[in-house]
């Protein structure tokens, strides 16, 4: 009785873990092509989001923080920015919203491309 248990879980083990490599390699591959090619949600590519590195580094960081890690008590935390909702991204921007000034004359419309490609992506974390 204690030899068939233990035959059945060094089976399942073996399973799990047969299973478990199986799906990292997946993840590997997948990972791999999307580091390729821009990302098909969003249409970011890496040069993209480091262009929008910069810029938001010149632009928006002293605000929102760097890497826009803030509080998010005094200006909008961007991690949270919802990723469907580039319009909106682009209307604040443009705009400004709240004690945020307006973009428009600052930024080219390329430069908030940029931007967003930095916020929509997560930093990069999302590509």
């Amino acid at each position: 009785m204690k030899t068939r248990w233990l035959v059945s879980a060094a089976l399942a083990t073996g399973f799990a873990v047969a299973g478990t490599y199986s799906s990292a390699q997946s993840a590997s591959a997948a990972a791999a092509s999307a580091s390729a090619e821009p990302s098909k949600a969003a249409g970011f590519t890496a040069d993209d989001i480091t262009a929008g590195s910069v810029q938001y580094n010149r632009s928006c960081a002293q605000c929102h923080g760097r890497n826009m890690v803030n509080s998010g008590s005094t200006s909008y935390d961007l991690r949270r920015f919802p990723v469907d909702q580039v319009d909106r991204f682009m209307l604040s921007v443009t705009k400004g919203k709240g004690s945020m000034p307006s973009f428009d004359n600052a930024l080219t419309p390329e430069q908030i491309k940029m931007l967003w490609a930095y916020v929509g992506s997560r930093g990069g974390k999302e590509l």
